[in-house]
């Protein structure tokens, strides 16, 4: 702050104006909300038109001065909220409710002094539990989900500030008792990005991915990462809370070991249900759930409480609300069985990382 002193009529007048170094972080700050906006916007609406999820972890950073693996463990509980299945106001409906526990790993390989390769290996169990009134449909009936990624990405640099990418992954992701040959999709992996310096990057990563349901899903998913403030730092592509998804998140850093941040991200989940017939389509009863699809999307909106007891470990506390929510179920040809939204739930989830 600066102060300026006038004197009118034997009255001493101080006026405090913000320098100029507080001005530029709000405009710095102002334009990185934008800049969030803008990019996961254009995400999130091509997320949401293919449903797909793709796992692409937060290791692929710019900064290859990171160390180099990565081990993570999270668990995540979404609370009960009614599923808008009942027959009418007042009619007892399903409720869902979720526990989520994830383990990764994660390593970079140099291949050479301009190439490195990112080796990733995912599991995650999602334990969902249904329950309803007489008037539910029930239609939603699915218990543990497993979901299962390895991949490998080769990241090439060209010159100083640019580096290609382009690798491929394959995923199993279905209920217990699914066919394992009928869980799997894979696809390829491509993009860019550029980095002037260490405090920004903006790229491009784009995943060609097959679906359950047949055919495959193209997803573009823009990436930023900007610190443009001392204390604060914007990532705007690939968020994680638990699951993946594509969002943004902005932190600010209070104390070398502790951090406040914010966020959203869209997740979609999509896997193949047991051969148990548990479910039929109302109009068309031909069309049952044994062999089918389950998917649920949704949209995390969350806090983080950040702490680094060592400089290489993290621990996260979350906590939000899962907004627009949708269960759906189809068969094994793609046909629709059931598909209803859920009300807002609460989210509590734990997260911990150490890089060595």
């Amino acid at each position: 702050m600066t102060t300026v002193t006038t004197t009118m009529d034997m009255t001493t007048t101080t006026i405090r104006r913000p320098t100029g170094r507080g001005t530029t972080i709000r405009k710095r700050a102002y334009g990185a909300l934008a800049v969030a906006s803008a990019a996961a916007s254009i995400a999130l609406s091509a997320t949401s038109a293919s449903a797909q999820a793709v796992d692409i972890p937060a290791i692929l950073d710019a900064d290859l001065k990171a160390p180099p693996t990565a081990v993570v463990l999270q668990y995540g509980h979404q609370f009960g909220a009614d599923v808008a299945d009942g027959g009418g106001p007042g009619d007892k409906q399903t409720k869902l409710a979720r526990d989520t526990a994830f383990f990764g790993l994660a390593h970079r390989f140099r291949l050479g002094e301009r190439t490195t390769l990112f080796a990733i290996g995912n599991y995650t169990l999602h334990a969902y539990d249904f329950s309803g009134g007489r008037n539910a449909t029930n239609r939603y009936q699915w218990d543990r989900v497993h979901r299962g990624v390895v991949s490998g990405i080769v990241g090439h640099e060209l010159g100083d500030h640019w580096r290609i990418l382009g690798g491929g992954l394959v995923r199993t992701w279905g209920e217990t008792g699914a066919k394992f040959e009928d869980t799997l999709t894979g696809g390829l992996l491509g993009g860019f990005d550029y980095h002037p310096n260490d405090d920004f990057s903006v790229g491009l990563l784009v995943g060609a991915i097959s679906k359950l349901d047949g055919g495959v899903g193209l997803l573009p998913v823009p990436t930023l990462k900007w610190k443009f403030a001392e204390a604060w730092r914007l990532n705007v592509g690939m968020v994680q809370l638990v699951d993946p998804g594509v969002g943004a998140q902005i932190n600010y850093q209070l104390t070398p070991g502790l951090g406040l941040g914010a966020g959203f991200t869209y997740q979609s989940r999509q896997f193949r249900l047991s051969d148990a017939r548990r479910a039929q389509g109302s109009t068309r009863p031909s069309r049952t759930d044994d062999g089918g699809v389950g998917q649920e999307t949704e949209i995390p909106v969350f806090a983080t409480l950040r702490w680094k007891p060592t400089p290489t470990t993290e621990l996260d506390l979350n906590g939000g609300v899962a907004v627009r929510g949708n269960l759906r179920v189809e068969d094994e040809d793609g046909g629709r069985i059931a598909d209803d939204d859920y009300e807002p739930a609460g989210i509590l989830a734990l997260k911990g990382q150490i890089f060595f």
